[in-house]
């Protein structure tokens, strides 16, 4: 009734115009993604409290889709291949659970490639460390743990539900996505990065069939980022 009337009379004033003007002026929603990725899923989760899972989380702050959930009182997991890096999670994010700990396929040891403790070209693929050196000089190499995720998530005893997972691990996204078993994990929504010229060529890529195989589909791209969707999770309006 109030919405009808609303319609009916006060949208269709000047003044209501003026006061939209101004009302976003000052009401505006600040992105902290890179390329504001976290509008979309502030809007897709917007009045609901949840858990998400960050990998390759890198800062939390600065370029980070988990950050504004956090202002609302989300909590979740951090992994992120560089332990500066996660004592600044450890410092900023205190809800959170944040961990040193590559993100694969399988369990054991692996090599990352290392640019700088800030840099967002970190990667466990010595093929995308070699390319990226051409243009911004050389990479250090560590050793570190590797596990799935699924794995991790059964140690740490979280039984709850996941509302995102967000993975950006510079070439290395296929490979988390088979560490996880997801007639067990079955986040609502999967955020990843795909690099491709094209828009279309995601349908191509391994992280796209992956995910389509468990039931995810895509719904919306933002530059590097993709947005997949559980079937059965049903967003109510954006």
């Amino acid at each position: 009734m109030i919405e009808n009337f609303k319609s009916k009379y006060i949208k269709n004033l000047f003044f209501y115009h003026i006061y939209r003007y101004f009302k976003y002026q000052f009401r505006y929603f600040k992105a902290f993604g890179a390329t504001g990725e976290d509008v979309l899923l502030n809007k897709i989760f917007k009045n609901k409290k949840g858990f998400y899972i960050d990998v390759g989380a890198l800062h939390p702050v600065n370029g980070s889709l988990t950050y504004h959930l956090y202002k609302r009182g989300w909590n979740g997991l951090n992994f992120d291949i560089v332990e500066k890096n996660i004592r600044l999670f450890k410092f900023f994010r205190r809800r959170d659970h944040s961990l040193r700990v590559a993100i694969s396929s399988n369990s054991g040891f692996t090599k990352s490639y290392i640019f700088s403790s800030g840099s967002g070209l970190n990667t466990l693929e010595k093929s995308w460390a070699d390319k990226w050196s051409k243009s911004i000089g050389r990479y250090k190499i560590e050793k570190l743990k590797k596990a799935k995720l699924s794995d991790v998530i059964k140690n740490l005893n979280i039984k709850r539900n996941i509302e995102l997972l967000n993975i950006d691990v510079e070439g290395h996204e296929s490979k988390v996505l088979q560490g996880i078993n997801f007639d067990l994990l079955r986040p609502k929504i999967i955020t990843v990065e795909i690099h491709v010229e094209k828009t279309k060529d995601i349908l191509k890529t391994k992280t796209y069939k992956i995910l389509q195989k468990n039931k995810y589909d895509l719904i919306s791209h933002y530059y590097h980022t993709s947005f997949f969707k559980a079937r059965e999770f049903k967003i109510l309006s954006l």
